[in-house]
């Protein structure tokens, strides 16, 4: 009987392990973030490296994937070509090449998602193509 009670309390005190991992160790949502790299293409101004290589995750996690939106300034989708063109706004690579048809101003949007399934909250960058620096140190 002493057996049979302890058995009882270990898988009680496993199960509860188990069912409160999620409470003890929480899965925190990763964070994105990005830079666009501009003058990748010296004949094409419109090409633009997007490196969301800085992307983190607090619980250690690995990103596995990297969600884009694109957008013009009149909150349109905007028109643009993922490089290599069997890429798409999904990826699981940090660093993406992109080639917008036309020049402007675009609202480039990042969510990132970790190995346990959170997404991040969307970060969104102006991008401007092509880009012209206001000084020369730009």
């Amino acid at each position: 009987m002493n057996r049979t009670r302890m058995f009882g309390v270990l898988l009680i005190l496993a199960a509860a392990l188990a069912l409160g991992g999620c409470f003890l160790f929480p899965n925190h949502p990763p964070v994105a973030a990005f830079t666009p790299i501009y003058g990748v293409d010296t004949e094409d101004p419109l090409v633009v490296r997007l490196d969301a290589s800085a992307s983190t995750d607090p619980d250690g996690d690995e990103i596995v994937a990297y969600m884009w939106t694109f957008f013009q300034q009149d909150g349109q989708p905007a028109d643009v070509t993922i490089l290599p063109k069997d890429y798409t706004t999904t990826t699981t690579d940090p660093v993406i090449t992109v080639d917008f048809k036309v020049e402007g101003n675009y609202t480039v949007t990042l969510v990132v998602r970790d190995a346990r399934g959170k997404d991040s909250d969307p970060v969104s960058l102006e991008v401007t193509v092509p880009y012209v620096p206001t000084n020369p140190t730009d």
